[in-house]
């Protein structure tokens, strides 16, 4: 059950990202043929307007279908017809409204739950630099050098990073927030920054009006997060456990819904902009690699051959089909493994 549970909820996702397709696209007038939610055979259909809506046997997705998505534009009607304003804005919708749909979930999971953020649980003694800069037992940890902590798992690394000599930490004590100034944070003994502090997790809560602006740091530092992992893609520090295929995302989704709500909600929120942000790369076959031939196409003031354009996506489409094979037999040995 959670399996399935899992797989209707990537479908909700994906049919997330579909209807933002469809949503700008009967806005700038496209021809719209069939929006589904599933993919396979057909279960339930209804057309209104000439447009099919229908329910198809499997929840592994959704689709909005363009008509003449993929032809030449002969007819005025043919999705490649329409201008190129038009069409970069209806490509570049599904995966802004992924998201705007984490923007959301980050505003109702930060109003029921709140977030996890840095506490100080203990100041190990008089000579440490927290002491000496006035951090006491409570605070939170806010900011270093004016960059916020968002996650509690970034609190020990930025500090690392810092400049060892001088750094601003700024903290939050009673509801207002104070810059302090840590010198000598830099520990030759162990080399490197100690704070000379015990960090722990605190949930703090937020009111509605708080949430609403907290949720844009929160999903900034998912989008942080995510530019990070491709850094690691680029210097090749990446491990086969740090990525998951379709298997493995699956694996993941099923053991957060037998976790409860709020692990569900925060587990959406990191699929929804983690699909956002991998469709607008400029990858042949992907939404972002559509729009690359848009802006081409815009600089050079002709379309690009659509034939041509066809082949790139097509060996596009082969290299992402061969990437989640290898990803799905990935999945597979880090199952097996443990």
């Amino acid at each position: 059950m959670s399996i399935l549970g899992a797989l209707v909820f990537l479908s909700v996702i994906v049919t997330i990202h579909e209807l933002g397709h469809y949503w700008v696209g009967r806005r700038l007038g496209f021809t719209i043929l069939e929006f589904a939610v599933g993919m396979g055979p057909v279960l339930l259909k209804t057309e209104k307007n000439g447009i099919q809506y229908s329910l198809r046997a499997l929840p592994i997705g959704g689709m909005c279908r363009f008509y003449g998505e993929d032809e030449n534009a002969k007819d005025p009607r043919c999705f490649n017809a329409q201008k190129a304003w038009k069409r970069f804005f209806v490509i570049a919708a599904g995966p802004v409204m992924n998201l705007l749909c984490a923007l959301l979930l980050s505003i109702i999971t930060l109003t029921a739950y709140g977030n996890f953020v840095p506490a100080v649980m203990e100041v190990s003694g008089e000579d440490t630099p927290a002491y000496q800069a006035g951090i006491q037992k409570g605070d939170i940890l806010y900011a270093v050098n004016g960059k916020r902590i968002i996650y509690f798992s970034e609190a020990v690394p930025m500090i690392r990073d810092a400049d060892g000599e001088q750094t601003v930490i700024t903290i939050e004590r009673d509801g207002l927030k104070k810059d302090l100034v840590i010198d000598g944070l830099y520990d030759p003994t162990v080399g490197y920054n100690r704070l000379g502090v015990t960090i722990g997790q605190e949930r703090k809560l937020y009111s509605f009006g708080a949430s609403l602006g907290e949720s844009f740091h929160y999903v900034w530092g998912i989008v942080r997060e995510t530019f990070s992992f491709f850094g690691t893609l680029v210097d090749g520090t990446v491990k086969s456990t740090d990525v998951a295929g379709p298997v493995g995302t699956v694996a993941y989704i099923s053991e957060a819904i037998r976790y409860g709500l709020e692990i569900i909600l925060r587990f959406a929120i990191i699929i929804s902009v983690s699909l956002g942000i991998f469709n607008l790369l400029p990858i042949p076959a992907l939404d972002g690699g559509r729009l690359l031939f848009i802006l081409i196409e815009l600089v050079r003031g002709k379309p690009i051959n659509p034939d041509r354009e066809g082949m790139v996506h097509f060996i596009g489409l082969l290299a992402l089909f061969a990437l989640m094979l290898f990803l799905t037999y990935n999945d597979i040995a880090n199952l097996v493994r443990g």
